[in-house]
C-alpha cells in the first residue's frame, strides 16, 4: 500500500487493498474501465471531497466547478463535493505544498498544476505520486504526455507571444524579429513581466545563451513602458498598455470579453510550446480524486473546460484549438521549441542566470 506522510491512503498499486462499492460504473466515450481504474474509482468514492487550490482560471477554477463535478460523474460514476480555494501563481502554490509536505501536513490541494520551471526544483523532494496515467487511459493519453517517471501529466499547452490590443495597436502583428521590439516606434508601448516570461528559455545554451539573452534583455526592458505581469489582460484591453511582451500562456485573446479587442502574435525566434502538468502530492487528502481529475481533464470534455477557462487546451490532442493554432503557425515555417520537464532539467544554466535577469528588470523599470 502506498501511504501519505500522514495516514494510509488507497492508491492504485499491486499491493493496495480496496473496498469495492456497487461494481464499476459504465465509462463514457472512449474510456475503458480497466481493473486498475476500477480500483482508483472505488477508492475515490471513499474520499468524496476534491480539494483544489489554484489560480482563478486554472483547470476551470471555481467558475467551471459544476462542469468538473458533472464530468467526474459522467466518466467515472463518482459523486463528489468540489471545494475550490483561490490561490496565487503556480510556483507559490507549489512551494506551499512543499512546505506542507516537509512539515508532515496535509496538502492544501489534491492536484497541483505547474510548468517545467516550477516543477523541476520540487522533484528532488519526491513529494508527488507516480501514476500510470497512460495505462489508466490508453485510448487518449500517450506515453509522451507523461513525464518525471509518472509524476507529471501534461494537460494544457502555453504558447508565449505578444498579447496586444488589435484595435489600438495592430502594428504588433507585424513584428517579425525580436530586434523589432527595440525600435523607437515601439518604445513605451508595451509592458513586460517582472519575471521575464518566455525569456528564461532564451538563456539556454542551445537557444541564445546567457550572454546574448542578457544583453538583448537590458535593451528590451529599457524600451518597455513598465511592468505588466501575466493576467493583466484587462489592462491591455483598456489601452492602459497596448501590449504585453510576452504573455505567459497565450490564451486570453480567446476569452469572450476580449475576442474583438485582443490578439496574440508569436514571434518566430521565441516560439515555444510550454506544457502545463498536473501532479498528485503524496500528502494530498484525496489522491484518488486527484487522479480522476487529471484523467478527466484529458478527456474531450475536460479539454473543453481548459479551452473555456484559460484558453489553452493541450496541443497533443488534435481536436483542440491550441493544436490547430500551432499547426497554422508551423505551416508558415515557424519552428516551436518544446519546453518539457526533460528539456528544462538538461539546461541548468537557465536558473543560474535568472537572477541576473531579475536584476535587469529591477534596475530599468518602475
Amino acid at each position: 500500500m502506498i501511504v501519505t506522510r500522514l495516514r494510509p491512503i488507497a492508491i492504485a498499486g499491486a499491493s493496495a487493498s480496496f473496498l469495492m462499492l456497487g461494481g464499476a460504473p459504465a465509462p463514457a466515450a472512449d474510456m475503458k474501465m480497466t481493473p486498475a481504474l476500477e480500483k482508483i474509482v472505488a477508492a475515490a468514492k471513499q474520499e468524496k471531497v476534491l480539494d483544489i487550490s489554484s489560480g482563478p482560471a486554472v483547470n476551470g477554477g471555481a467558475e467551471l466547478g459544476p462542469r468538473i463535478v458533472a464530468g467526474i460523474k459522467k466518466y467515472f460514476g463518482v459523486d463528489i463535493e468540489y471545494k475550490f480555494t483561490p490561490g496565487g501563481p503556480m510556483g507559490e502554490i507549489g512551494n506551499k505544498v512543499a512546505t506542507e509536505f516537509r512539515a508532515n501536513q496535509t496538502s492544501s490541494t489534491d492536484l497541483w498544476t505547474g510548468a517545467a520551471a516550477q516543477i523541476v526544483p520540487l522533484l528532488r523532494l519526491d513529494m508527488f505520486h507516480k501514476v500510470d496515467w497512460d495505462k489508466l487511459y490508453p485510448e487518449r493519453i500517450k506515453p509522451e504526455f507523461v513525464e518525471a517517471d509518472g509524476r507529471a501529466l501534461a494537460v494544457t499547452t502555453g504558447m508565449p507571444g505578444i498579447l496586444y490590443n488589435k484595435v489600438k495597436a495592430p502594428e504588433f502583428a507585424r513584428v517579425r524579429s525580436m530586434d523589432d521590439l527595440l525600435k523607437p516606434e515601439f518604445k513605451g508601448k508595451f509592458g513586460t513581466t517582472i519575471y521575464g516570461a518566455a525569456f528564461d528559455v532564451m538563456l539556454a545554451n542551445s537557444v541564445w545563451g546567457p550572454d546574448k539573452t542578457l544583453g538583448f534583455y537590458e535593451k528590451f526592458v529599457k524600451n518597455a513602458q513598465g511592468i505588466l505581469n501575466c493576467g493583466g489582460d484587462d489592462r491591455v484591453a483598456s489601452g492602459e498598455f497596448l501590449a504585453l511582451a510576452f504573455d505567459c500562456a497565450g490564451g486570453a485573446h480567446h476569452q469572450p470579453q476580449f475576442k474583438n479587442i485582443l490578439d496574440l502574435h508569436v514571434v518566430p525566434e521565441i516560439a515555444q510550446r510550454r506544457p502545463y502538468y498536473v501532479m498528485v502530492p503524496k500528502n494530498a487528502a484525496h489522491p484518488n480524486l486527484g487522479i480522476l481529475l487529471g484523467l478527466f481533464l484529458s478527456t474531450p470534455d475536460g479539454q473543453k473546460i481548459q479551452e473555456d477557462s484559460w484558453g489553452i487546451p493541450y496541443y497533443g490532442y488534435g481536436e483542440t484549438r491550441r493544436h490547430k493554432e500551432i499547426a497554422a503557425i508551423e505551416a508558415k515555417g515557424v519552428k516551436f521549441l518544446d519546453v518539457t520537464i526533460d528539456w528544462w532539467v538538461k539546461h541548468p544554466e537557465i536558473v543560474a542566470n535568472q537572477r541576473k535577469m531579475f536584476g535587469i528588470v529591477r534596475a530599468n523599470t518602475k
